[in-house]
């Protein structure tokens, strides 16, 4: 099996390394196999139609898999997921019912070296290669700008939609696409959150937004796809210049009540995340199925939000299959004479010990050996594993070091980076490159500007409005207390913040561009590029200071009151 390169890729024995090299036997062969094209309806045993009498679609779907190309360590020790694990799970999953569509809510980039070495080819060919019928376009697909996911997205032999993703019309790229109707693109935003002008012309950036297709027995499925709003402040300004977001629920409410006429199932591919999922399902009638992602979730079984959805449960059915490929999603739907009637949900653990699919595995190889070649050295010797959970809830172990880096890369007094930017946990024992790329897998610059002391403290009151929620940042060089929504007794190097003195504050260039709403960065005194990636200076720190320790040090303490973290 290819199993060498887990989450803490290029880390295990030398047979485990070995393996890597040994011959992979033939894929065997059956009806609807993995490797042998986009073979999008499986057909086998579950569903038998005779007449009127009940039928069923399997609905086969993943989400924010995150470039977990091979199987990554759970932390009780397990191997899960992995490209291979997968496409070997849906090919059983394909033998098993006679009617199966595979579905992909997002996310496909970003996540460990194989993004930051490839940009997402090898994924989009192992999709490809499962059979993936649709996918939605996810924010972190974006990441190194739409021109290069437009590139990329040409090994996808399937359809990657977004009814909410516009681009400039005049962009070079951005020929031949569809102009965006003004019900859709009413109050769009540029991403970095300025309000589309009315008179620019918008194309939607994928090439086919929504579409209406065969699906198993049912002659007419409808397929839409929508990404968070969130675009417009999650992603790299200087990478997405010319991509703008609109309202999905506006969209929806336009395109749904056309695709119900022209179809008898309509499914939204949703990069919106459950909270949103649901206020769509609430808002919007006639979304038979939302196959959602973007907040990672894992929804073991399906949720149903009541509405006027003409179907047999008179609503909305919501499911989410966590996140790196651990789970492979499958709901049914039981139809009957081209309705659904009903409905059953589950998630399906996919694990690498239960068998992997010989041609992705054969695919994957050559990138991986490259992947091992380029990021396997060990840079520290960790002493336990520290989790990259909690980070929004305060400080932690991990936040504190990566926190400790940058204000060390910029020689700064103070450093700041947010939570979501740190990925993975660290491992214990040997720790390397590989392990700190899936740590910190985006291509932030670390940059230092300088703030007086009154506007160092309007951030952290900021900082204290987010504790509990995205956009909560991590801290270095300081410490203060969360009271009452405001930051309090703030000590800069253990002396009292000093509201006259400039200050030298380093950070990542995606919050100093404005990211996760940090306006701050941008209106203070000009920002000094360090032309260093924060990942590579994590490497050089723990090398630098092999006996770094991992703990935290009451930087923030929060005495409560912020409602939504009560």
């Amino acid at each position: 099996m290819i199993a060498v390169l887990v989450s803490r890729q290029m880390r295990g024995t030398a047979a485990l390394l070995a393996l890597l090299l040994v011959p992979l036997p033939a894929c065997t062969a059956g009806t609807g196999a993995v490797g042998v094209g986009p073979v999008r309806i499986g057909v086998g045993r579950e569903a038998r139609s005779t007449g009127g009498a009940r039928d069923s679609l399997v609905i086969l779907h993943t989400n924010d898999t995150h470039a977990q190309l091979l199987p990554f360590e759970r932390s009780n020790g397990d191997l899960a997921g992995g490209a291979a694990a997968r496409a070997e799970r849906i090919r059983r999953e394909r033998e098993r019912s006679r009617n199966t569509i595979l579905l992909d809510a997002g996310d496909v980039f970003q996540g460990t070296p194989f993004f930051g070495l490839y940009g997402g080819v090898p994924d989009y060919k192992a999709m490809s290669m499962m059979g993936y019928a649709s996918g939605a376009l996810g924010n972190h697909d974006l990441d190194n700008g739409p021109a290069a996911w437009i590139r990329t997205a040409r090994e996808a032999r399937f359809d990657i939609r977004s009814a909410n993703v516009f681009v400039d019309a005049e962009s070079s790229w951005a020929r031949g696409r569809e102009e965006v109707p003004a019900a859709i693109r009413r109050g769009a935003k540029w991403v970095g959150g300025t309000k589309v002008a009315d008179s620019a012309r918008l194309v939607f950036l994928t090439e086919k937004p929504w579409d209406v297709e065969r699906a198993g027995s049912l002659e007419r499925v409808a397929f839409f796809g929508l990404t968070t709003p969130e675009l417009e402040r999650i992603v790299k300004k200087s990478r997405n210049g010319g991509v703008a977001i609109g309202d999905p629920i506006a969209a929806a409410k336009y395109l749904v009540p056309k695709l119900r006429e022209k179809a008898s199932l309509v499914v939204c591919l949703s990069h919106l995340g459950d909270d949103l999922d649901r206020k769509l399902a609430e808002r919007v009638s006639g979304i038979d199925v939302i196959v959602g992602g973007h907040r990672h979730k894992a929804i073991h079984t399906p949720l149903i939000v009541r509405n006027a959805t003409p179907n047999g449960w008179g609503g909305t059915v919501i499911v989410q299959a966590g996140y790196r490929g651990e789970y492979l999603g499958r709901l049914v739907l039981y139809l009957e004479s081209q309705r659904a009637v009903g409905y059953s949900g589950a998630l399906l653990p996919v694990r690498p010990s239960d068998g992997e699919d010989a041609r992705v595995a054969s695919m994957l190889r050559p990138y991986a050996e490259k992947v091992k070649a380029e990021t396997g050295g060990v840079v520290f010797h960790s002493p336990a594993r520290y989790p990259n959970t909690g980070l929004r809830d305060g400080e932690t172990p991990l936040g504190n070091f990566v926190a400790d880096v940058i204000r060390w890369s910029g020689d700064a007094d103070v450093g700041f980076v947010n939570s979501g930017g740190i990925r993975a946990a660290m491992p214990e024992g040997e720790v390397t490159e590989s392990d700190i790329h899936s740590i910190l897998p985006f291509d932030n610059q670390v940059v230092v500007v300088r703030m007086f002391g009154w506007q160092l403290r309007q951030l952290l009151d900021r900082v204290a409005r987010r504790i509990g929620k995205g956009g909560f940042l991590q801290v270095s060089g300081l410490k203060f207390v969360i009271s009452r929504d405001r930051a309090s007794y703030i000590r800069v190097g253990g002396d009292p913040l000093n509201s006259d003195r400039e200050y030298r504050v380093a950070t990542i260039d995606y919050l100093a561009e404005g990211g996760d709403g940090y306006t701050n960065f941008e209106k203070a005194n000009g920002i000094e590029s360090t032309d260093a990636l924060l990942r590579d200076e994590a490497v050089r720190f723990l090398r630098e200071y092999p006996d770094y320790v991992f703990k935290k040090e009451t930087r923030i303490r929060w005495e409560g009151s912020t409602a939504s973290f009560r």
